[in-house]
């Protein structure tokens, strides 16, 4: 009996300090933003899970994953509650989210037992562990890099700016090695550790410091861009065409006499779905933005629902010489633009999955309107990958442009975390980007990642900014998730080099 209880005290004992740890460490993401939690609270999880036995570790791993995926997205649960048929089937679909991101866990923690390392071996195949499981649930249709640890840092453009090299990666890398350090310092106080934790935060920081000092300094030819947040909190129940169409006159007259180049409207700006047949509305409708384009002398960026046989999501360029331009969505948003194989759609209907998938574009490129720079145009979703914007830019993309439809994120919490991944891509391709939401986060992000203006969020209006294209291409741009395949090749050497002991031992 004494037994049972000691192990229930120890249990609860556990449980309680990996609870700490997951909740500290989600609790640096919008809308608390204790970012600086991110530099010690991962340490306390790290610290369980060195040494432990393999079940117990992938426990730990899912506890943990479970409670900081629950504190980063509680204020997003309405969200799923908003898209299933009921109130308890949104709390239902939430709790799967939750699983699944637990899941991811207990994978890492289940791996870890298998790695008998020790000191600073240990941290660094760790953090390479770590990183490529955070890469393989950002891939497939099923990918979503949300709660990723480095976007904690998005306040804190400083310490993001090692993502030129590796990506968000490389950062993602780096705080765990921070945190496996302090692990090392608090368990073994050797000099040792001291020194290489100490080494790390130096060449971090310099780092840091030497490139917002060099972007910082640029000063090239500006090119004046307006974003459009063209909707409020509450939608309007009735929609009048002429009101619409009177009030986008507007905001391209004020972008126009602020000077601009260019303006950005959010995804899905165009109320109607334009068709490729002949006459009908679709005909007048991008007659109409050609008009606008045209009587304004602006380079007009819109999203639009797009059918040609097939339901696409686009983004649509006009400029006012008269060329056009489009450009489909390839990456689509699980379960909201792309839904499962039959009978896995029917069977996850009610909890608000899409009844058809929209039709993925065929490659990713930059848009060419006229003798304008090249631009990108990452619509939504896709900002939050950045294979997407790497490859725009590889293309050619000499500025990029976030067109995000947020009307039906619930909360500033949720738009703000979810506005935070364009600090990350501009730091990773040193690209200006112009984010235009339907109700916000609109604004501009300079190459360094600090949010340099911004729109007042839930109210319509015309922001106008001078950016400055860019035709430089960081590491990360040229040589795409090389930092990721050298945590995977660490791993794996790791990983044979204790196999090929074990068999050695067995055989004496």
């Amino acid at each position: 009996m004494r037994v049972t209880v000691g192990t229930e005290k120890r249990v609860v004992h556990e449980f309680g300090w990996l609870t700490i740890s997951a909740v500290l460490t989600g609790l640096a993401f919008a809308p608390v933003g204790w970012r600086w939690t991110l530099l010690f609270a991962p340490a306390l999880w790290l610290a369980w899970l060195r040494g432990g036995a393999g079940w117990q570790n992938a426990w730990r791993g899912f506890w943990w994953m479970l409670v900081y995926g629950a504190t980063v997205s509680w204020h997003a649960s309405p969200i799923f509650a908003q898209q299933a048929h009921a109130e308890w089937l949104g709390g239902i679909a939430w709790a799967l989210a939750l699983l699944w991101f637990g899941l991811w866990g207990a994978l890492f923690g289940g791996l870890i037992s298998v790695l008998r390392l020790q000191g600073w071996r240990w941290v660094l195949v760790v953090a390479s562990l770590w990183t490529g499981v955070q890469w393989a649930r950002s891939l497939g249709a099923l990918g979503f890099p949300w709660a990723m640890l480095a976007l904690g840092l998005a306040k804190t453009p400083l310490l993001m700016q090692p993502a030129e090299l590796g990506g968000v990666w490389l950062v993602e890398w780096l705080l765990i090695v921070w945190n496996g350090g302090l692990v090392l310092v608090c368990q073994k106080q050797s000099r040792v550790a001291i020194w290489g934790l100490g080494s790390i935060g130096v060449l971090w920081v310099g780092f840091s410091a030497w490139s917002l000092g060099r972007y910082r300094d640029a000063t090239e030819m500006q090119m004046p861009v307006a974003v459009v947040q063209h909707q409020a909190e509450t939608p309007l129940k009735v929609f009048a065409p002429a009101i619409f169409d009177e009030q986008v006159s507007q905001w391209l007259q004020q972008a126009s006499q602020r000077g601009a180049r260019w303006a950005v409207f959010p995804e899905v700006a165009e109320p109607y779905t334009l068709t490729e047949t002949a006459g009908g509305t679709a005909s007048k409708r991008l007659h109409r933005w050609r008009q606008w384009a045209e009587h304004h002398r602006l380079s007009l960026l819109m999203g639009a629902s797009r059918f040609d046989g097939k339901d696409y999501n686009s983004a649509l360029g006009f400029a006012p010489c008269g060329a056009f331009a489009c450009y489909d969505k390839v990456k689509l948003m699980a379960f909201v633009e792309w839904s499962p194989p039959e009978p896995f759609a029917r069977w996850l209907r009610g909890l608000g999955v899409a009844k058809r998938s929209l039709q993925r574009g065929e490659q990713v490129r930059a848009l060419r309107l006229g003798q304008e720079p090249p631009v990108g145009t990452l619509l939504c979703v896709e900002s939050l990958f950045g294979w997407v914007a790497r490859e725009q830019v590889r293309t050619g993309a000499q500025w990029l442009t976030v067109m995000a439809n947020d009307q039906w994120l619930i909360g500033d919490a949720v738009r703000q975390q979810y506005a935070d991944f364009c600090v990350v891509r501009a730091i990773e391709t040193r690209r200006w980007i112009a984010r235009a939401s339907s109700v916000g986060i609109s604004g501009f992000y300079a190459p360094t990642g600090e949010l340099v203006a911004s729109l007042p969020m839930s109210k319509p209006g015309v922001l106008v900014y001078p950016i400055v294209p860019c035709t430089d291409q960081t590491m990360y741009v040229r040589w795409g998730d090389w930092w990721v395949y050298l945590c995977l090749a660490i791993v794996g050497v790791s990983s044979l080099r204790r196999l090929a002991r074990g068999i050695l031992e067995e055989w004496g």
